[in-house]
């Protein structure tokens, strides 16, 4: 009789315990490796259900690891930039704390403070041209590009281009405030033969930004001196657009304040202004709505200049123009008064006289029986004829005038066009701000379109947005921090501005050159206030400060959450030794019974069987 094995008599059994065997053997195996390796398996689809957890913990610890090293690169330029701001508040702080302990001359006649002022310039300079991994840290989004020029290049320009340097530009700021007379534009008169008159500059544009303006009436002692007063008549700015600006286009523009001061602000126009742009200037339709919005943008200031690229210039601007109508000049008058009286010794006038950087000084004459020529506080009595006694009141004024503008008036200027310098950008339509003069060398006004002859000190990112998002650093799943810094940031700008004044300034060793120079310490040391005084460079440097915390505390909660998800993946995926030696144990002792028992059957017989 004929059988299909598979279905014979008691095949199945012999089939079952074979696959018994085998599937034992098959833990052993499996143990074994577990044993060796530690692993609990060899493949994602051998932890079964367990696999989703261990995909979804490696997958995060992946991610904590780029992190991780997202910070460290981050937390170098953090450091560089923290360390690099310090110097700059060091150096800072130390030039202030010098140039108020007073005027003090090397042994070869230089004032030591604007040698430190030079030095400190060059040090801060090499700060801001501090580099991590290749990228320029204060150089914004422009990290391949030093933000800095050179000191030597930043004060004489570039001769060979044909651009200037800081120094060309005090020196026609300079002559722009006092004029070719070195009156201050202001101008002297003789109304009578026993008077004189002081009176502003006629026109508008150099009232609202140069030499000196007469902002009250003078105060006189004693019963002969007379004075009289004409307050200046406003003159209205007019700010015209040749076309309205676009997204993304920018111009400048320099406000006379309601303090006497200037501001200068750089605006951009955006229809959708991010968190931290500043200076935004609306979008709008015409040219008209322009004017009206920037009316709106410096109320109460007024206009005192403007800048900008033209609508066909690459790339184009919005052609911004300014033109000035109307207003009349300030102008006092002097004299011994109707009929003339001479005065006594001791009576005087004060005159006060206001410069574009909102401060302002005084002049102060008094009658003395006598008096040099050449004094400007003193003038002398003729006894015995008035019209000589106003001739040397005349003269007096004149000379006062003279020394206040070579002087107060000097400083103010350097320290302007240092400012103006520093505003300066590669930006279309913003390069440093520079002169017009008419034929006879009197400045009439600042030109309206860009002015390609001048150096640009800073060469990085100029977009006007926040300077910390230019550089952002993710440290968590949905955390980031911004470590982004600018070389042209205001109180830099501002820091910058007074060590190259003060670097620049000192002329001489004459005594009007040392008075200049006190009167230049005193607005430099205003300047690099800007080290602590808000808006600061401390501000700048609390903000990386902040932002290494932030890191520091990104990464210990990193740290802590690798931990927690390498415990999560060896408990899924690490086999406990323990345990598995106890099961290959019991294993080996079942694979081995269950060799013993079919070693027995296979031995047995019918025969042994019955016996």
């Amino acid at each position: 009789m004929t059988t299909i094995r598979p279905f014979a008599a008691g095949s199945y059994t012999a089939t079952r315990n074979t696959q018994q065997i085998l599937d034992v053997k098959s833990q052993l195996d499996t143990l074994t490796t577990q044993l060796g390796t530690g692993r609990a398996a060899e493949t994602y689809g051998g932890l079964g259900a367990a696999r989703t957890t261990s995909l979804s913990a490696r997958a995060t610890v992946s991610a904590l690891a780029g992190y991780d090293a997202a910070i460290t690169a981050a937390q170098t330029r953090t450091n560089i930039a923290a360390t690099s701001l310090t110097q700059v508040i060091t150096l800072g702080n130390s030039l202030s704390a010098d140039l108020q302990n007073g005027l003090v001359r090397n042994a070869n006649g230089t004032i030591s403070s604007s040698t430190l002022a030079g030095n400190s310039l060059a040090a801060v300079i090499d700060a801001l041209n501090q580099s991590a991994a290749g990228t320029y840290v204060f150089s914004g989004r422009n990290g391949e590009t030093a933000p800095v020029i050179g000191y030597d290049q930043m004060l004489d320009g570039d001769p060979g281009l044909g651009l200037d340097g800081l120094k060309t530009l005090v020196a026609q700021q300079r002559t722009a405030d006092l004029g070719t007379d070195g009156m201050g534009r202001l101008a002297t008169a003789r109304p009578t033969t026993t008077s004189v008159s002081l009176t502003e500059n006629a026109s508008a544009a150099v009232r609202a930004n140069f030499g000196f303006t007469l902002p009250t009436a003078p105060t006189v002692t004693g019963g002969a001196l007379t004075a009289s007063y004409t307050p200046a008549g406003a003159a209205t700015a007019t700010a015209t657009f040749a076309a309205a600006p676009t997204e993304g286009q920018r111009f400048r523009v320099v406000v006379n304040q309601p303090d006497g001061t200037q501001k200068t602000i750089d605006f951009t126009a955006r229809a959708n202004p991010a968190s931290g742009d500043v200076d935004t200037f609306p979008v709008v339709a015409d040219p008209a709505a322009a004017q009206s919005a920037l009316a709106t943008l410096i109320a109460p200031g007024t206009l005192a200049s403007v800048q900008s690229a033209a609508p066909t210039d690459t790339p184009p601007g919005p052609g911004l123009s300014l033109s000035f109508a109307g207003g009349s000049p300030a102008s006092l008058t002097v004299g011994l008064g109707t009929p003339p009286t001479q005065p006594t010794v001791g009576d005087s006038i004060t005159i006060k006289l206001a410069l574009h950087d909102g401060t302002t000084t005084s002049i102060t004459l008094t009658a003395r029986a006598s008096a040099a020529s050449t004094s400007a506080s003193e003038f002398a009595i003729d006894p015995t004829d008035p019209a000589k006694t106003a001739d040397n009141l005349a003269k007096a004024l004149g000379n006062a005038v003279g020394a206040a503008a070579d002087t107060t008036l000097s400083a103010s200027a350097t320290v302007r066009a240092s400012e103006d310098f520093f505003a300066g950008s590669s930006s279309t339509g913003l390069a440093p701000r520079r002169l017009t003069f008419d034929a006879a060398g009197n400045a009439t006004g600042y030109a309206q379109t860009p002015q390609a002859k001048t150096v640009i000190w800073y060469r990085g990112d100029d977009a006007g947005t926040d300077p910390r998002n230019t550089v952002t650093t993710r440290i968590g799943a949905s955390n980031t921090v911004a470590t982004g810094v600018r070389a042209n940031e205001a109180p830099l700008r501002a820091v910058l501005a007074g060590m190259a004044a003060a670097a620049v300034g000192a002329t001489g060793g004459t005594a009007t050159a040392d008075v200049r120079w006190q009167a230049l310490a005193d607005r430099a040391g205003s300047l690099l206030g800007a080290v602590s005084t808000s808006p600061s460079v401390q501000e700048i440097a609390t903000d990386f400060g902040l932002a290494s915390s932030s890191m520091s505390n990104a990464k210990s909660l990193n740290a802590s959450t690798r931990n927690a998800l390498q415990d999560t993946i060896e408990g899924v995926e690490a086999a406990p030794m323990e345990e598995v030696a106890a099961k290959l144990l019991a294993v080996q002792n079942r694979l081995q019974a269950s060799y013993q028992i079919t070693s027995t059957l296979s031995k047995l017989t019918l025969v042994n069987y019955m016996s």
